[in-house]
Parts: C-alpha cells; sequence; structure tokens
C-alpha cells in the first residue's frame, strides 16, 4: 500500500525540522506502521529513496525495534510486556487468558493480534500492556475479555 500525500508531507517536514535529514527515520517508521499496518519491502523502498539509505539499513532500524513490524497485523494490536516486573506480576497469566480469549472465538483473528514484547516500560501498571498505542494495566487474568471486548468496542483507557 502506497503512503499517501499527507504521510509524505510529514515525513518531508519531520527531515527538514531534525539536525540530519535521517534523524526523522524512526518517526516515518512509525508513521509507515500506523497507515500501511505493517513496513513492507514496498514501503522500505519508498523510505530509502525519501532518506537516500540503503533499503537494508532501513530494515536493520525496523527490525531492531519490537513495535514495528513487516507482515501486516489485524485492525488492533495487544502487547503483553514481558519484562521482569510485569511476569513477577503474573503477566504470563494474563497471557493465557488472552489467548484463551483468542482461540475460544471471543476474539476474531483478524481483528486482533496478540504480541508479547520486551520490557514497555511501565513497570508501575505492572502486567502492562500496549491496546495499540495506549498504555492498559495493571492487567488481571480474571478480567482481560471484558478489557479485551470493551477495547473492540473503543472504550480502552477511558475514565
Amino acid at each position: 500500500m502506497p503512503l499517501s500525500k499527507t504521510s509524505l508531507l510529514a515525513i518531508q517536514q519531520a527531515q527538514y525540522h531534525m539536525p540530519l535529514p535521517r534523524a526523522g527515520l524512526l518517526f516515518a517508521l512509525r508513521m509507515v506502521q500506523a497507515e500501511c499496518g505493517q513496513v513492507g519491502s514496498d514501503e522500505v523502498k519508498t523510505l530509502s529513496e525519501l532518506f537516500s539509505i540503503s533499503p537494508v539499513q532501513i530494515e536493520g532500524v525496523a527490525r531492531f525495534y519490537d513495535l514495528l513490524t513487516e507482515t501486516r497485523v489485524g485492525a488492533h494490536r495487544f502487547r503483553l510486556c514481558e519484562g521482569v516486573v510485569c511476569d513477577m506480576r503474573q503477566a504470563g497469566a494474563v497471557w493465557d487468558a488472552a489467548a484463551e480469549a483468542a482461540t475460544g472465538n471471543k476474539i476474531p483473528e483478524e481483528t486482533v493480534t496478540f504480541e508479547r514484547s520486551a520490557c514497555l516500560g511501565h513497570c508501575d501498571h505492572a502486567p502492562a500492556a500496549l491496546w495499540d498505542d495506549r498504555l492498559v494495566g495493571p492487567l488481571n487474568p480474571t478480567d482481560v475479555l471484558e478489557l479485551l471486548q470493551n477495547a473492540l468496542r473503543g472504550s480502552v483507557g477511558d475514565d
């Protein structure tokens, strides 16, 4: 999927305001991920031309950050932290509950992609997760299905 003119313009503006044009690459990769749902080979080629950087270098940056993906994901992403603090506070049980919700046909596979992630840096919300890019937590295995269903209705993180 080609990037929209609006995204291309935003990336070019970011390059202009950076001390070095290539400093805007991470910003550009996040925009690509948000718009296209992945950082695929077509998007890498476009960014390579925009930044005058080899595709291999762009792929290296994209692969380093686990919040970026090369494969298309569902309409939503649930990323559960696997950091030490989250693990000590039952992140494994939360993962099992989320997996049960997904396999029990309560959450359609094409709707949500479930991923484990390295430390998200939100230990004060352990066990923590990101629903798309919104922090959710602390999570409880007994209410993770309800959280996921509410999130699909658009009410995640609303107080």
